[in-house]
């Protein structure tokens, strides 16, 4: 019984653009994120944090994830309306990320800063303009959080009539003597010039980079798209194919061994009455041993070679085959199953037969041989050349063949006992060539044979 590899059944996704549900595990991320560039530097070096302010702003970014995922799960695809909603709601959640960082230390924690890059990425999956809309509003946020909290800032701010007098007026003083230091630590206003454009610089760059990752996805989306047509029409083209199958063959259901198509042959083939979709193999077809075939559909497919079945009250032989198969989710069986009782038939009468026989091709390999022929030549198998099986000292070699009558008798030796050897030359149709069967009979048996003929004649006579 031949075994074949397992089939591996795949679920089925339940939407058909991942690109917004991608986002929506990415801002899952970013909250793990913010706890990590939060929480480790504020261990290492104790700056000032506000920490109910901060865990607000966390809430209000597991809300913009918890709506995310209420915008996108009703939907396979998305509208218009409910994408300009994602997009600003994605953008509500850059802004509380820089909110976040301002009562998580602010210019005290600037390895907070990266956390930014995971939303501005991730926008691209919205649209591909959206991440510079992300970038820009991380950059903004970013800005107005420094100078509220750095009044060096604000005094650089204040020389940019009117917006810079504008946004000072609604920030605080421009003087550093009113504001207070913060505690253990202090940067020149340099630091802070090249933290905000190494900052702006960084958000650019992933903009960029999000926009050429969004190119990569929608060629590989469309890829994956095109091969889903492709599936679909070779399901239906196999499944037209079981359908109009030459052999008796039906598509099992492993788990609950129901059939669930049938093809023409196996309809007119008389071994069952009526329709055979929706009932099980067993029941339509009466197996001697249905273990053998239903271990094959349940386990890892394979060939059973010769398995007893009654059709209308005969009792018949088949080769049954099965191959497993994945379609819409489930795991069916191709049983495919050959009317072998002829063939048996004749081998058993091969067997059953006194005389030892074997069946060679035209370029002298052996084809076939019955159990007798087993015992006289114990090296014989299918295929094995015949000249070193038949080989014998005092005959030229290839003796056997038949010549141009197409048959032969002649006495042989083998061993210590006398055979009779009958060649006969066999035509295959639309061919020159000829298969060569020869069987041996001991000659005691032989004579005894004739001798019975003989008188069966004179009886007669």
């Amino acid at each position: 019984m031949k075994r074949l590899e397992p089939t591996q059944v795949l679920p089925a996704p339940s939407f058909t653009d991942p690109r917004v549900h991608l986002l929506d595990d990415l801002w899952l991320l970013t909250i793990f994120a913010i706890l990590l560039a939060a929480g480790l530097p504020w261990l290492v070096s104790s700056f000032a944090m506000q920490f109910g302010a901060a865990l607000l702003g966390l809430l209000a970014l597991t809300a913009v994830h918890v709506a995310f995922t209420v915008l996108i799960s009703p939907a396979a695809v998305l509208g218009t309306g409910r994408r300009r909603t994602l997009a600003l709601l994605h953008a509500v959640g850059v802004a509380a990320i820089g909110l976040t960082w301002h009562y998580a230390g602010g210019l005290q924690n600037p390895v907070f800063l990266i956390v930014f890059a995971l939303p501005v990425v991730g926008a691209i999956f919205l649209s591909r303009w959206q991440p510079y809309v992300s970038a820009a509003v991380a950059v903004l946020i970013v800005a107005i959080v420094a100078l509220a909290e750095a009044p060096e800032l604000r005094w650089y701010a204040s020389g940019f009539d009117p917006i810079g007098s504008w946004l000072v007026a609604r920030l605080g003083t421009s003087t550093a003597a009113a504001d207070t230091p913060f505690p253990g630590f202090y940067a020149p206003a340099g630091y802070y010039l090249v933290l905000l454009e190494g900052f702006a610089i960084l958000m650019l760059a992933c903009a960029f980079a999000a926009e050429y990752l969004g190119s990569i996805f929608d060629r590989l989306h469309a890829h994956v798209a095109a091969a889903r047509v492709e599936a679909e029409h070779g399901r239906e083209l196999w499944s037209s194919l079981i359908e109009e199958l030459p052999r008796a063959a039906v598509l099992v259901d492993a788990a609950t061994q129901q059939i669930v198509a049938e093809s023409a042959s196996f309809a007119d083939s008389g071994w069952t009455r009526g329709p055979a979709t929706g009932r099980k193999l067993g029941e339509i077809i009466q197996f001697s041993y249905p273990e053998i075939v239903e271990d094959l559909i349940a386990g890892a497919g394979g060939t059973a070679p010769e398995v007893t079945f009654r059709a209308g009250g005969d009792v018949r032989m088949a080769r049954i085959g099965v191959q497993h198969l994945a379609h819409r989710g489930k795991r069916l069986a191709l049983v495919v199953m050959e009317d072998h009782t002829e063939a048996f038939a004749v081998r058993a009468a091969l067997d059953a037969a006194e005389q030892a026989t074997l069946v060679l091709d035209t370029e002298g390999r052996v084809l076939a041989f019955n159990k007798p022929a087993r015992a006289l030549f114990s090296s014989a198998c299918v295929g094995a050349e015949a000249q070193p099986l038949l080989a014998l000292p005092e005959l030229p070699e290839r003796w056997w063949e038949p010549g141009l009558t197409g048959r032969r008798k002649m006495h042989v030796r083998i061993l210590p006992r006398l055979f009779q050897v009958t060649s006969t030359a066999v035509a295959l149709p639309g061919e020159r060539e000829r298969i060569v069967v020869i069987s041996f009979l001991p000659i005691a048996r032989a004579e005894a044979a004739d001798a019975t003929y003989i008188g069966t004649r004179l009886q007669r006579s």
